[in-house]
């Protein structure tokens, strides 16, 4: 094999890993999808496209240098944490230079502890990794030279559902517009269609609750308060079980508890609903089979609720 034909499978490899990564942020493994989310979120803002594309060009590079397994590369799922990096720190802090030098040591910083999580924890690490660094990184924000975009508080307003769902889904990449959630939407439609209709779901929970707890409707038509219900849901349906009533619960679960962390942590929300909701739902199915033992035949219930139960 020539060199030059080794530089170009070096290279195919190396872009459908990188690829793979942006499409991992809506856990997906496709190509397509990742250039999807790319152009989702350069009709939003093109400087956080290129802060996304580099973030997840970082992660991968590391997780190869760091003998990352061969499985985990191929599906993209070194690089995604970095990408959420990479698209957080240009959402929340003012364009500067220090940014871009940041914005690179951050993508390496996390896709670390992205390996080291993915070695020695059992559980699906989710986009733990990603919000752990920038919670740690958060307060010493000043100190590095970044500045902090002042978002200011959601005004009141009216729900509106035409905007509030397709933002949702765009928020998902830290592109709050109705565009970019039609992207989105497209990407997920292209990998598979179930997880497009997981993620409309997902995304009408999370706004009918918000709605419901009278949220202000700019904070929801603005897409904030929908994305955790996104995530969840989709997350649910891929890696816990495919069972729409899993994915209900992972939606209704993920835009509640990150309703606490939005009221009472001092640094940004970002996907810790979700990630809070898949392990609570991990940790019930683990439980589970300790509370759910059949019970012997005549042991308390009646025949009927033997019956309906399967007893008899």
């Amino acid at each position: 094999m020539s060199s030059a034909t080794g530089v170009l499978q070096f290279g195919l490899q190396f872009g459908r890993q990188a690829l793979r990564g942006l499409s991992q942020c809506a856990f997906q493994a496709n190509e397509a999808a990742g250039v999807f989310f790319i152009v989702s979120v350069a009709v939003f803002n093109m400087r956080m496209a290129v802060f996304f594309v580099v973030s997840v060009l970082v992660g991968t590079i590391l997780a190869r240098l760091l003998k990352g397994s061969d499985e985990m590369l191929n599906l993209g799922l070194y690089g995604f944490n970095s990408a959420l990096m990479g698209l957080a720190l240009g959402n929340f802090f003012q364009p500067s230079p220090m940014l871009w030098l940041w914005m690179v040591v951050l993508a390496a910083v996390t896709a670390a502890v992205t390996l080291a999580m993915a070695k020695w924890i059992r559980i699906p690490f989710l986009a733990a990794p990603f919000i752990l660094t920038l919670w740690a990184m958060w307060p010493f924000a000043e100190s590095m030279g970044l500045t902090k975009v002042d978002f200011g508080a959601f005004p009141a307003g009216q729900l509106v559902w035409e905007s509030a769902l397709p933002s949702a889904l765009g928020s998902a990449l830290f592109a709050p517009s109705i565009m970019a959630g039609i992207l989105f939407l497209a990407g997920l439609l292209i990998s598979n269609w179930r997880h497009a209709v997981v993620a409309l779901l997902g995304a009408f929970i999370a706004v009918a609750i918000a709605a419901q707890a009278g949220a202000p409707g700019a904070a929801i038509n603005s897409g904030f308060i929908g994305f955790n219900g996104v995530l969840a849901a989709l997350a649910a349906y891929i890696l816990v079980a495919p069972d729409l009533r899993l994915v209900v619960l992972g939606s209704v679960l993920a835009t509640w508890l990150a309703s606490y962390v939005y009221r009472g942590a001092p640094v940004p929300v970002l996907a810790s609903g979700f990630v809070l909701a898949i392990w609570l739902m991990l940790l019930l199915g683990w439980l589970n089979p300790r509370f759910a033992q059949r019970r012997a035949k005549g042991e308390g219930g009646s025949a009927v609720a033997a019956q309906t139960t399967g007893l008899e």
